[in-house]
């Protein structure tokens, strides 16, 4: 991804208005100075979500989801940083600034895509030169107007077709070859020639959630192996990221949308479109992943996994349950739908309609449901053994649902209902498992971790809660140079968060709480920041304000200064002090009494 100015990314946020961010995405009404909102984030019916003109922030008092107009719109759109300011960017009406450095990774990307869809062009062209092609086609029953729509082609059975049509000179063309190599539409051999990834296969474009053509998907006309091939994964495509009609999907109106279904592949959306369901996608050649939900559920509030009825169906239905459980939430559901075993999407909407398919939908099982069947069918659960063995595997499965824990707690009563167990034992289980993190789960439990979990305040901290959320009150404080020798002399390095912060303000006096917080963005005070700027204070007028910071002042210098006294007097319990600790021994005490 190209990158953007530093400087661009903060003077942005002095420039934008968080309120005309949020209001783009969802409905805002005027409470006071702020404005409140149903939560964007969590299910609620009483408004908890409010945004501050004033400090550019926005918190919520349910799920404690807070930050700045750029947070706002990863969360809510489930983009990347870079992604969220060029949108920000786009609602404020202002052009995005670069790094010069980076212009040139910008124009290869740009490139790229330029190339990808040339290449589908070529392909779709293709297809009419090919009777045979098309022959497959009409008998799979796809038109037209379906094949315009997802421009369906073909590659020919030649060794370089696409290389030719995009390189007709290689030696002059050296960065279309490199740009060809690393998205897979070709390949090198051993002595240096380039041949096509496709041949002799239909080929479907797949494109991202905004439209761009970012890799190609080839069926072959016969049932030989492999059926399909897919492109490699490159710079502009990462398919655990990625879905099949993403982008169509997201243009439907609401009624449409009362859910979405994700199918093993991109013919069985085709077809499925073509004949009235137009809210289905497809996971590309993988399991569905965790950040695949996470898209859909900025889209839906229900999904449901199609699959086939047959054994290679119900073994990816399960692959995906334990895939996606980090992503289970309590105001979503997640469901099964099973086909019978001789069809497959794309042959029973052809067989039976919209209308048709719609109705095994309606009996698809519930997660829930989903688990407590699955394991009644894979373990004995007449046996103390079979039981034993479902109950490790639940809790094995379980122990991933980090962010609903009314579905936890239910999935709990359901269990211990299956085996005929008291739900505390089955609790006492998940809670051993829970402490037996595999190694390569702790930098992921950590991504997952609830980040709005209530913390302790202490003087430091409600220190810093009320220098970030009330900025402006910092040139409010006396003796500003004291503070600052105060707080170098005697609070060590826990101190420098704090002179850090007054210095940002101070060079910034207008600084809003939203723009102090993109200054620690990917520090190590980023998530403490966060957390504070949105810990709620009892401190509501401005005269309060001040002399609840000044209290808190005292309170972390008090601290600092008796913590050093402590320390010295546990010394001088032990050995003899120096004649320098001894005189910083009294120092301290006296100023202890300065500060008190």
């Amino acid at each position: 991804m190209p990158r953007i100015k530093e400087s661009f990314i903060n003077e942005l946020l002095e420039r934008v208005d968080i309120v005309d961010v949020i209001s783009s995405r969802i409905k805002l009404k005027k409470t006071g100075s702020g404005y409140m909102a149903c939560c964007p984030f969590h299910s609620e019916k009483t408004p908890s979500f409010s945004v501050s003109p004033q400090k550019q922030f926005f918190n919520c008092f349910g799920c404690h989801e807070a930050g700045n107009a750029y947070r706002f719109i990863m969360k809510y759109d489930n983009v990347n940083f870079t992604e969220a300011v060029e949108e920000v960017a786009k609602i404020a009406g202002i052009s995005v600034e670069y790094d010069e450095n980076s212009k040139y990774n910008l124009e290869k990307t740009l490139d790229t895509f330029e190339l990808t869809k040339a290449a589908a062009g070529f392909y779709h062209q293709e297809l009419f030169k090919h009777p045979e092609a098309r022959q497959y086609l009409q008998n799979r029953g796809i038109t037209q107007e379906t094949i315009e729509k997802y421009q369906i082609g073909f590659a020919p059975n030649n060794w370089d077709f696409i290389f030719k049509s995009l390189c007709a000179d290689s030696r002059q063309n050296p960065d279309k070859v490199s740009k060809l190599l690393d998205i897979g539409l070709i390949k090198e051999n051993e002595s240096g020639r380039y041949y096509d990834m496709f041949r002799n296969r239909v080929i479907i474009p797949i494109r991202d959630k905004k439209g761009n053509v970012i890799a190609f998907g080839g069926r072959v006309l016969d049932n030989s192996k492999p059926k399909y091939i897919n492109s490699k994964e490159s710079e502009i495509y990462k398919k655990g990221y990625e879905l099949f009609n993403l982008d169509y999907v997201r243009k439907l109106p609401k009624e449409e949308l009362d859910c979405i279904i994700i199918t093993e592949g991109y013919m069985d959306v085709i077809a499925l479109d073509q004949y009235g369901v137009h809210n289905a996608v497809a996971s590309l050649g993988t399991a569905t992943t965790p950040m695949q939900l996470s898209l859909l559920f900025k889209q839906t509030d229900k999904i449901v996994f199609c699959y086939d009825g047959d054994d290679a169906g119900r073994h990816a239905a399960w692959r995906a349950f334990g895939l996606t459980l980090s992503a289970v939430r309590d105001d979503k559901v997640l469901s099964f739908c099973f086909l019978p075993k001789e069809h497959d999407p794309d042959s029973l909407v052809r067989a039976q309609g919209a209308a048709g398919f719609r109705k095994y939908l309606e009996n698809s099982l519930f997660f829930k449901d989903y688990l407590m069947s699955e394991l009644s069918h894979r373990y004995d659960l007449g046996s103390d053994e079979g039981q034993i063995k479902a109950v490790d595997e639940f809790c094995s499965l379980v122990k991933r649902i980090t962010d609903a824990p009314i579905m936890l707690q239910s999935l709990i009563v359901a269990m211990a209902k299956l085996v005929g167990w008291e739900e505390r034992r089955i609790e006492i289980c998940l809670q051993n498992k829970q402490t037996d993190v595999h190694e390569s789960e702790p930098q992921e439990r950590s991504q997952i971790q609830n980040q709005n979990s209530q913390i302790e305040i202490t003087a430091l901290r409600g220190l810093v809660a009320r220098i970030i959320q009330n900025p402006y009150l910092v040139n409010q404080i006396p003796e500003q140079d004291r503070l600052n020798r105060l707080l170098s002399d005697y609070a060590d390095q826990k101190a420098a968060i704090v002179l850090d912060l007054l210095e940002k303000i101070r060079a910034k006096p207008d600084i809003t709480t939203g723009a102090l917080l993109e200054q620690y963005r990917g520090s190590v005070y980023e998530r403490i920041m966060n957390l504070l700027a949105a810990v709620k204070l009892d401190d509501s007028l401005e005269n309060v304000k001040i002399s609840s910071m000044l209290i808190f002042i005292k309170m972390y210098l008090s601290e600092a200064v008796e913590a050093k006294i402590s320390w010295l007097r546990r010394e001088s319990s032990r050995r003899n002090l120096t004649n320098e600790e001894m005189a910083l021994s009294t120092l301290l005490e006296r100023k202890l009494r300065n500060i008190k």
